[in-house]
């Protein structure tokens, strides 16, 4: 617990812990919360002691120094850093843990997104059954997409990503013997879908690229529709599952570089199977 005494800070701002019996750093704190005047933070290198003060890094040269005591017990030292034996290490470690040109933790967040997808079906066509056999012809395409997305954070780790998207679904290709494509060889599906997704993400590391995965579901529905491949009468909604991994590369503190590799799985029907993998890229503020 840190006493503020006026100084401007937020969670995930660091400071040096000055030791007032020999006016020399003995510990690196980060901000977790602030309220009413003081402040809660972890140790991020060193040990914390009661009556010590603290001291803004670089980057936080623009916020006056917090002069207040700590007021909890002595902190436990943090075990990576601690590992530091030597000069050369000990410095390393503090050039690592001092640089405040990203967040360190998560923020809920909104943003952009654009999206290119590698669709697939295979619907099954029948002709004539007592002639000719069901065909299951692998139909692919690809199609874009656009929309945009609010992140809430749950945990440390975890957050939940609400997403709304217009979406095309296009997939094309021919039979080889049956015309049951609406009298023609060649198969198709061109689908535009309003759609709207909810994903857990469970975030691996909190550097300046944060890793993630991702599990979630979402439905679409069908704004325009062609086809031969199916029945256009039966194409309105679909419910889908969807499993992802991604990166954000945070630009600074307050913006960062969604980036995600995604797996779409529309539960089979009687009809058709289908799947899409989708790459998407954005840009978002927190």
């Amino acid at each position: 617990m840190v006493a503020l005494e006026g100084a401007e800070v937020s969670p995930g701002d660091e400071f040096f812990l000055i030791n007032p019996a020999n006016n020399k750093k003995s510990a690196i704190i980060r901000i977790t919360q602030t309220k009413a005047g003081r402040a809660v933070a972890d140790v991020v290198q060193g040990r914390g002691a009661v009556g010590s003060t603290l001291q803004a890094k670089a980057s936080s040269a623009g916020k006056r120094t917090a002069k207040g005591a700590a007021k909890a017990p002595p902190s436990r030292p943090a075990d990576d850093l601690q590992r530091a034996t030597t000069p050369e290490a000990e410095a390393a470690a503090f050039d690592k843990a001092r640089d405040m040109s990203f967040l360190r933790n998560l923020k809920n967040s909104y943003g952009v997104l654009g999206q290119y997808g590698m669709d697939s079906m295979k619907p099954t066509i029948k002709e004539n059954p007592a002639i000719n056999p069901a065909e299951k012809p692998t139909l692919t395409g690809t199609g874009l997409g656009a929309g945009g997305f609010y992140e809430w954070v749950l945990t440390r780790l975890i957050t939940v990503r609400l997403s709304g998207m217009f979406e095309q679904f296009n997939v094309s290709g021919n039979t080889e013997k049956n015309v049951g494509c609406k009298s023609t060889t060649n198969c198709s599906a061109n689908i535009t879908y309003l759609s709207g997704y909810a994903q857990a993400k469970y975030y691996l590391n909190q550097d300046r690229i944060r890793t993630w995965g991702g599990v979630g579901g979402g439905f679409l529905i069908a704004m325009s529709k062609s086809a031969t491949a199916l029945n256009e009468n039966d194409i309105a909604t679909n419910q889908v599952l969807n499993l992802a991994i991604g990166a954000d590369y945070q630009l600074d503190r307050k913006n960062y570089i969604p980036v995600s590799l995604e797996y779409l799985y529309f539960p089979p029907s009687d009809t058709v199977t289908a799947s899409a993998i989708l790459i998407k890229f954005g840009y978002a503020w927190q």
